[in-house]
């Protein structure tokens, strides 16, 4: 009989007891913890356990399971020694990481600090600080936390800080060396009056072992863009891009005094009556909601899917950017607002989006999806090789290599079911108190493992 291997987190939080996201969203309690996973590969994952309160989140401890031909070889649990509030690098052979806080120091500045930390030796050490002045003194220093500046590793030595926050004096782009402590300006202005300090999303993403800086400009968001337009009423930030900036490249021309010309990165740009998103993408065996690469650095395909509404014509374009050729391609229009399509998902070079039926719960069969081609309008059934329990509707599957995985919720009990290939049931669990992840090699495309862990935490002696 085939077997997965199934890790329970709550086993080694023997300190701690699960609460639901009901006690942590409306009982405000300093002792109270969320626990996710922040990065993931087919060897390592990562979770940490965070505090919030008004200024943010800081990360408490970190837990690090490392595996190993489908077993966990290795367990690292630590607790932070600084105040640490985002993790930004992970080094998975050295088990090093790059993190940072941000706080007032004054009624007049902030800090930025950046820490390295040593999961093997348990060792932490400041790497960098940098000082921001705020445009005018404030009384209360702790309301000017600036959450808008974006810290970005775009490799283990390079630091990118962009500051778009109204609270200070100067808006900047700066790239830190960690080894050499120095100081790198890049010039903000990307096109016509618009600066890549009025960010809104930005990540890095690894293809073919190199560093990729996704990035979207544009103040105000889609919904509330189409909003104002629909009304007739201006707006002052109408211009959004989308960038895709190979990391290396832009260290280079950096190192020899080349200043990049932020614009050469643009893939796209849009002004008042149309809007632009990044599209998550997946292949079809790997499931619904492709959650399966949620926490991983690494993209499969060098198909870089976005989005273009246009509010005149109530379209969405869909486009592909290729990050080899650095060429862009449509590939279909559909009459839906830009948040209803997503992801996106490719097949033989066919791009296809998968819906599930409306009003699942009054169909007889439950266990096919609809797929809808971009660019033909074709449509075609898929259907999962499983029989699916009166009370439960299919959340997400996975068809992999050496077995199928199939996630099931019950909205009544509100519990999670996880099944292998036809009907096996391997866990239940309560979605307000637990969730999971599955380590998935990515090159045999085998599950390896299941983790289960508590969404929230608190402290037995709270």
């Amino acid at each position: 009989m085939f077997e997965i291997p199934v890790y329970d987190l709550s086993e080694m939080l023997n300190n701690y007891h699960k609460i639901t996201y009901n006690h942590y969203n409306f009982f405000a309690n300093k002792d109270m913890l969320s626990f996710h996973p922040i990065y993931q590969s087919c060897n390592n994952i990562l979770f940490v356990m965070e505090k919030n309160d008004i200024l943010g989140s800081i990360i408490e401890s970190i837990i690090v399971l490392s595996f190993k031909n489908g077993k966990v070889e290795q367990t690292i649990s630590y607790k932070l020694k600084n105040k640490i509030s985002q993790i930004i690098f992970f080094d998975e052979e050295k088990f090093t990481l790059t993190g940072y806080t941000i706080t007032s120091t004054s009624t007049k500045v902030s800090e930025i600090r950046i820490y390295s930390v040593d999961l093997a030796k348990k060792e932490e050490s400041l790497l960098f600080s940098f000082i921001m002045e705020f445009s005018e003194e404030n009384e209360n220093k702790d309301m000017l936390i600036p959450s808008t500046t974006h810290v970005l590793a775009l490799n283990e030595r390079y630091i990118m800080l962009i500051n778009n926050c109204e609270n200070f004096k100067d808006k900047f782009v700066l790239i830190i060396d960690l080894y050499n402590k120095s100081e790198f300006y890049l010039d903000a202005f990307i096109t016509d009056n618009h600066y890549i300090c009025e960010i809104s999303f930005a990540e890095i993403k690894k293809f073919k072992n190199r560093n990729y800086l996704f990035i979207k400009t544009g103040r105000i968001s889609s919904d509330e863009k189409r909003y104002y337009f629909n009304l007739g009423e201006d707006i002052i930030n109408k211009i959004e891009t989308l960038l895709i900036i190979p990391c290396e490249e832009l260290i280079q021309d950096l190192i020899s005094g080349v200043m990049p010309a932020l614009s050469k990165y643009i893939i796209d740009k849009v002004e008042y009556s149309e809007t632009l998103s990044f599209l998550n993408y997946g292949k079809p065996n790997y499931g619904f909601f492709y959650s399966i690469k949620s926490h991983s650095l690494y993209i499969d395909s060098p198909f870089i899917p976005y989005v273009k509404e246009n509010f005149l014509t109530k379209r969405t374009d869909i486009f592909t950017y290729n990050l080899e050729t650095k060429k862009r391609a449509f590939i279909g229009s559909l009459p839906f607002p830009s948040e209803k399509i997503r992801p996106v998902y490719i097949e033989e070079n066919r791009y296809f989006l998968l819906y599930r039926p409306f009003h699942t719960y009054l169909l007889p069969i439950k266990n096919f999806f609809i797929k809808h081609y971009i660019g033909t309008n074709e449509i075609s059934f898929f259907e999962l090789p499983i029989n699916i329990p009166y009370k439960e509707q299919i959340e997400e599957f996975y068809l992999l290599k050496n077995c199928s995985i199939f996630v099931t919720v019950n909205p009544e009990e509100k519990y999670t079911y996880i099944y292998l290939n036809d009907n096996e049931l391997i866990r239940k669990i309560s979605y307000m108190e637990e969730f999971f992840s599955l380590i998935v090699n990515s090159e045999t495309e085998e599950l390896n493992a299941i983790i289960i862990y508590p969404r929230f935490l608190i402290k037995h002696d709270s």
